[in-house]
């Protein structure tokens, strides 16, 4: 069974946990000539998203804020419940600015939550790291962060259950299973033929398609302008002239035979 989209999310974050700003090169523009060079919760975040295949991924900035109104613009937060695979945003303006965001790995029963996210620990660009947080998750300021925790935007998913590749192998299932039951391609050709012929042995039906091709020539012969006949006078002056006919043939003698009566060349009849 194909993983949730959330699982996904959480299972590409686990994998980064401890990595610097410049692992895999850099986390889309936290990394340039392998030195880290902005503040990067948000490149990190929204590189976890796009390799789970998230939707609409261009929206997303280096900016934390850029979650809120991603959120905002999809329908999918800043909410209060958390969600595995969520961003959790801190500090936001309810504009274009929050102070971090991470990711949501887990959800307690009890009300904590685990994130996992970048530029964490240190504070410092060269140093900080992607580091796994346990603390409440509740939508209110958080001693553990020195921030208020604003809310959580879900990613928005395409809801169809099956990847690209599971769809066409269903289809193609489905066609040999079809083609193969019995019957099926007589009755398709049946039903074709069928169609046809009904529509060929309509009353009027040939005529009619008969008298609209010589209508459509007709008009189109006729219509101002066409150019057809200087076509046609063009395609006759290209034609060559016919050789003139050869001479009669010579007999044994030498001598060509008598013009038959009314012969071009010979007198007319009496």
């Amino acid at each position: 069974m194909a993983q949730t989209i959330g699982a996904r999310i959480a299972r590409i974050a686990r994998r980064e946990n401890g990595n610097h700003a410049c692992a895999h090169g850099g986390y889309f523009s936290s990394c340039v000539n392998n030195d880290p060079h902005e503040e990067w919760c948000a490149d990190f975040a929204r590189w976890v998203w796009s390799q789970a295949r998230v939707l609409y991924m261009d929206e997303l900035t280096p900016g934390a804020g850029s979650f809120g109104e991603y959120g905002r613009k999809h329908g999918t937060g800043p909410h209060k419940k958390p969600r595995v695979g969520d961003a959790v945003i801190f500090n936001y303006d309810r504009g274009s600015y929050a102070a971090h965001v991470a990711i949501v790995v887990r959800v307690f029963p009890g009300g904590d939550i685990a994130s996992i996210g970048g530029n964490e620990v240190t504070g410092h660009l060269q140093t900080s790291y992607v580091h796994r947080d346990v603390y409440s998750g509740e939508t209110k300021f958080s001693p553990y962060w020195n921030y208020s925790i604003s809310g959580y935007v879900s990613p928005v998913e395409d809801d169809m259950p099956y990847t690209q590749k599971q769809i066409l192998k269903l289809v193609k299932q489905g066609v040999a299973a079809e083609l193969s039951a019995g019957g099926t391609k007589d009755e398709i050709l049946a039903l074709v033929k069928q169609g046809v012929a009904a529509e060929l042995s309509a009353g009027g039906t040939k005529d009619e398609i008969l008298a609209l091709v010589k209508q459509g020539v007709a008009a189109e012969l006729n219509a101002g302008g066409t150019g057809i006949d200087g076509k046609l006078d063009t395609l006759l002056k290209r034609v060559p002239e016919p050789p003139p006919p050869a001479p009669p043939a010579a007999d044994r003698t030498g001598m060509a035979p008598a013009a038959a009566p009314g012969a071009d060349g010979a007198a007319p009849p009496a």
